[in-house]
């Protein structure tokens, strides 16, 4: 059986440059493919920006387990964004949210603390 090695998510946006934008204030360094696709890069995740309407933006889920979901929290929200506090949940994880300017969210997560 094949091993797969490795995952890169897709949001759909409906502005290249303004997602660009966005993503480069949370902290990801920005490569291009061509005028209507980017990759946004952080701590070894690609994230891709694919600007177009089928799928129509904002469907995009994605799940990052952190190691300090407070930390990266705080960072997002001095770099302007609208970050949800994270709270403790009972499945184990300290969780918050960000939803990006297309409407795809970014949940995140570390483990509780004692």
């Amino acid at each position: 059986m094949p091993k797969i090695v490795a995952t890169d998510p897709i949001f759909a946006v409906a502005d290249i440059s303004r997602a660009v934008e966005h993503y480069t204030r949370l902290g990801f360094e920005i490569s291009h493919y061509d005028e209507n696709y980017a990759f946004a890069q952080r701590n070894g995740l690609t994230l891709h920006l694919n600007c177009t309407d089928s799928p129509p933006p904002g469907g995009g889920l994605l799940y990052l387990h952190v190691d300090d979901a407070d930390r990266l929290a705080r960072e997002w929200r001095e770099a302007g964004a609208d970050v949800t506090d994270p709270r403790d949940l009972p499945w184990g994880k300290h969780e918050g949210t960000h939803t990006d300017p297309d409407g795809n969210t970014i949940r995140f997560g570390s483990p509780l603390r004692s």
